[in-house]
C-alpha cells in the first residue's frame, strides 16, 4: 500500500511540474533539429542547452512584446551572453519550423558489451 502511495505522490507532482521527466538531464542522448524561438512553447525552449524553464519563460515573454527578427537578438535575454548563444544558435531558428526532438544514445559504453579477455598464457 506504501508503494501505491509513493507512486501517486511522485505521478502528482511530476504532472505539476514539480519534477523534470524530460530525457535530457538524466539519459544519454543529444538534441537534433531546430526550435523555432518565436513559435516554440515553454517545454520546447526547454530542450535547448542551457535553457530551464524560467529562461524559457523570459524567452516567451519577449516574444510576446516583439518577435525575433534574427537569432543573434535572443541575447536580449537575460542570462544568454556571447557564450551561451554559441552553445544554442545551432539549434535555433527564426525562419523554419520547430523539428526538434532529443534522440536517446544507443551507442554502448566503450567495452561494456565486450567479454573480458582471457589472461594469455606463457608456457
Amino acid at each position: 500500500m506504501k508503494k501505491k502511495v509513493l507512486l501517486l505522490a511522485v505521478l502528482v507532482v511530476a504532472l505539476a511540474g514539480g519534477l523534470d521527466l524530460h530525457a535530457k538531464g538524466s539519459a544519454k542522448g543529444k538534441l537534433t533539429g531546430v526550435v523555432n524561438i518565436n513559435e516554440a512553447g515553454v517545454a520546447q525552449l526547454t530542450m535547448l542547452p542551457g535553457v530551464g524553464q524560467k529562461r524559457a519563460e523570459a524567452i516567451r515573454e519577449y516574444v510576446q512584446a516583439h518577435p525575433f527578427k534574427s537569432v543573434e537578438e535572443l541575447k536580449a535575454i537575460k542570462g544568454i551572453g556571447d557564450a551561451g548563444f554559441e552553445k544554442l544558435k545551432p539549434f535555433i531558428t527564426v525562419s523554419t519550423p520547430t523539428t526538434a526532438k532529443w534522440v536517446k544514445d544507443t551507442t554502448a559504453v566503450a567495452g561494456a558489451s565486450q567479454p573480458a579477455s582471457q589472461p594469455v598464457s606463457n608456457k
